[in-house]
């Protein structure tokens, strides 16, 4: 079922750095292509976006939301910011519109506030939470955001049960990002003390100029759900004289480089379709299968689900880089160039390798991008107690779709991208996926529970 995206790949030239696509600090080059305008929403057999403004408890508020932050972190050429920043980000962003619901009327525990107002409503306690939290953090496109705020909050009639809801909005929205304050020491981008040494010995990590190590100390924030950072912590990855290093390591040589004469067309293309940050991209598919399981959802249980797949990718990057920390692993990269002094008698280097695309400056194992993306893939299956749904989805930066028969088809072809522009050897993919969907399952489980 699955349709191959088609991109040109002398759009992308070999000077091309990721790390603005992730980080935001040199222009990328990929193309954009628009997201289409959010489609008629089935909740219920032949229900559409008119029918659903009727109901007490319809969540159309709250997606109109969930869409523009989406459309925030989508970005045009030359801009973007760091994928574990932007988790943190929209954790944030949905946990408020979760507590705010749930503020006034409690069916799930809430993260951080602590107060209740049954008499506020629901709708303007959420738009004015969701718009605080945005506003605190800067979200990008500040003008869409107002225009929705003014939009949305119009729909709420007005009177004593609006504005203590603007209120209790404000009261939700500072309680959230009091509670998250102590992450900041460990945000800077570089410079935070220690960072790995750079390896000089085979299977080390070998800095990336310009930025050499990036966000050393992500893994020291507090984490949202799971007990510590370590928590899902992996075994070791391979010795680099091991057999199944030197299968890892001629794949990635052969399927990742920019010159690939081996790799398909298919592969490639999904590579670089799945390169946006796992945020933005899940947040869409998230939204995407609630659509087709044709099944009606009310605010509080969309909330809910919204809320604990951004916590589980927001803490997918707090435990994986505590692994990436701890082990401290090469990129295929450096270790490709360096295959003949690898102690591996049957890896053969090639000092010009070049991935497809650029590195990011952090350590290789396990893969960032496997474990959030099924860490929101393991939170989705959990929610709606399935994977076998068909749905489409949309890359934000090069437009396009792929078509996926379940949700575990779709992790895994968000693993196994890594592979295909070069960033991955295949056991940290696999690793990486395997622990995503511990974590998620962990977040589903323990997260934002039923109030008894």
């Amino acid at each position: 079922m699955k349709k191959s995206l088609k991109v040109n790949l002398k759009r992308f030239p070999k000077s091309l750095f990721f790390w603005s696509l992730t980080f935001g600090l040199i222009g990328y080059t990929f193309l954009i292509s628009c997201m289409p305008e959010f489609q008629s929403v089935p909740f219920r057999t032949n229900m559409n976006w008119s029918q659903g403004e009727n109901l007490k408890d319809s969540p159309l508020i709250l997606l109109k939301w969930n869409k523009q932050i989406e459309k925030s972190y989508t970005f045009p050429l030359g801009q973007g910011f760091s994928p574990p920043l932007i988790s943190r980000w929209f954790a944030i962003y949905h946990v408020a519109m979760h507590d705010a619901l749930n503020s006034v009327d409690p069916k799930y525990s809430t993260y951080a506030s602590t107060t209740v107002d049954k008499k506020a409503d629901p709708n303007a306690t959420l738009i004015q939470a969701v718009y605080e939290t945005l506003i605190a953090i800067g979200a990008p496109q500040k003008p869409s955001i107002d225009s929705l705020y003014a939009a949305t909050m119009s729909e709420v009639k007005d009177g004593d049960k609006k504005e203590r809801g603007i209120a209790l909005g404000k009261a939700v929205a500072q309680a959230v990002l009091a509670k998250r304050q102590t992450d900041l020491p460990y945000l800077p981008l570089t410079g935070y003390n220690p960072t790995p040494a750079s390896g000089t010995q085979p299977g080390v990590y070998k800095y990336l100029p310009p930025l050499n190590y990036a966000l050393a100390g992500f893994h020291l924030q507090q984490t949202w759900v799971i007990n510590s950072s370590d928590q899902f912590r992996p075994g070791a990855p391979y010795q680099i004289n091991s057999p199944a290093y030197t299968t890892d390591f001629n794949e990635v040589k052969n399927l990742g480089a920019i010159n690939s004469v081996q790799v398909t067309a298919d592969q490639r293309s999904l590579g670089i379709f799945w390169a946006e940050n796992s945020s933005r991209g899940w947040n869409s598919v998230g939204r995407e299968v609630l659509i087709n399981n044709n099944k009606y959802y009310n605010a509080w249980e969309v909330a809910r689900l919204f809320a604990l797949m951004h916590i589980a990718i927001a803490d997918a990057y707090i435990a994986v880089f505590d692994s990436k920390i701890h082990f401290n692993y090469w990129r295929p990269i450096t270790a490709v160039r360096q295959g003949d002094v690898d102690g591996n008698d049957d890896t053969q280097g090639d000092l010009a390798w070049t991935p497809a695309i650029v590195t990011p400056p952090v350590g290789e194992y396990p893969s960032a991008h496997a474990m959030s993306g099924s860490a929101a893939g393991g939170v989705l299956i959990a929610f709606l107690r399935k994977s076998e749904i068909p749905f489409e989805t949309t890359s934000g930066y090069v437009g396009g779709t792929r078509s996926f028969n379940s949700i575990d088809e779709a992790v895994r072809e968000n693993s196994l991208s890594r592979i295909y522009i070069g960033f991955h050897f295949r056991n940290a993919i696999n690793v990486g996926e395997e622990k995503g969907y511990e974590l998620g399952y962990f977040v589903y489980a323990n997260g934002l529970k039923p109030v008894k």
